[in-house]
């Protein structure tokens, strides 16, 4: 989905308001489970234009303890700016920094707005998906679910890191 920013960037103070319906990038490297909905909206400041907006999905994730499958509601809110430049006769929308070029997001007045939905997905993305806060993960031993049923293996008991330590002073005692 693009849409041209023309009228808007040629009309200080005006305010456009748009609905999202579109479906989840496809070069996200996510499953979504529903298309992405929101609002963004548009505003000339005169010298910029700002985007500002929330857009929500829902996306299939794998537990990061349980590796249980699990849909997660993902939200993110979009907060834009772009410069208004006059060049000849009409007013050109352009990235703020010269390096922001490359996102793709704006390119002769035209908004991607696929693009603008993906990279702000991506970064509202969580880096280690629980299934729930309290999940319990799998047993380090035989790999049964403990969130479905206790095993009976042994409890683990943790290494203390200071171990390579103590065992030195032992070692030293053995000397003395």
């Amino acid at each position: 989905m693009k849409i041209e920013l023309f009228e808007i960037a040629n009309n200080p103070g005006k305010h456009i308001s748009l609905e999202i319906d579109v479906p989840c990038p496809e070069d996200m490297g996510v499953d979504c489970t529903a298309p992405v909905k929101g609002k963004i909206d548009f505003t000339n400041t005169g010298t910029l234009l700002l985007i500002e907006g929330n857009i929500s999905t829902e996306i299939k994730f794998e537990c990061g303890r349980c590796l249980t499958d699990f849909t997660m509601p993902v939200t993110s809110s979009i907060e834009e700016e772009f410069r208004l430049e006059t060049i000849g006769d009409s007013v050109q929308v352009l990235p703020i920094d010269e390096e922001d070029i490359e996102t793709g997001l704006v390119n002769n007045n035209i908004l991607d707005v696929q693009e603008l939905v993906r990279q702000n997905l991506l970064v509202a993305l969580p880096i280690g998906p629980l299934c729930k806060p309290e999940c319990k993960g799998l047993c380090p031993t035989c790999g049964e679910n403990l969130n479905v049923r206790k095993c009976s293996c042994p409890p683990v008991e943790p290494e203390s890191p200071f171990k390579a330590l103590a065992d030195l002073l032992t070692e030293e005692d053995k000397e003395d």
